[in-house]
């Protein structure tokens, strides 16, 4: 591959995971600040929080493929939205604290929320180009 090439796929993979990672972030500081009893009760995460930052994410990770799809096009989409949905989800399960605090069922869940959304935002980005 061509350094140019090298450095588009970097650049998307590095704003999808920041664009991901920083939409996720500002969701659960938002709902921990607007509901923090729905968050937590007893320092044990709520089952129906757990839910909620599941389609968080899905909607976070769809955004990131997006924002990841708008620098890359279709060029090298097949490298760098599996690329980036793996690292996501490497992220999540190398993440040991928050692993626990979710649950297996959870962790999973989100796994796969990671590999559908940036899915179904590349394949939202590439449909508006064609």
């Amino acid at each position: 591959m061509q350094i140019i090439a090298l450095s588009f796929i970097s650049l998307a993979l590095f704003v999808g995971y920041a664009v991901t990672v920083v939409l996720a972030m500002a969701a659960t500081f938002g709902i921990t600040l607007a509901s923090p009893a729905f968050v937590a009760k007893d320092n044990r995460i709520q089952t129906s929080y757990k839910y909620t930052q599941d389609a968080i994410w899905l909607g976070c990770t769809t955004v990131g493929g997006y924002a990841a799809a708008m620098i890359n096009g279709r060029t090298y989409a097949l490298i760098v939205g599996p690329a980036l949905a793996a690292i996501l989800i490497a992220v999540l399960w190398i993440n040991a604290w928050e692993m626990r605090q979710r649950g297996l069922g959870h962790q999973l869940l989100m796994s796969l929320a990671a590999a559908t959304g940036v899915f179904v935002g590349f394949l939202l980005r590439l449909h508006q180009t064609t």
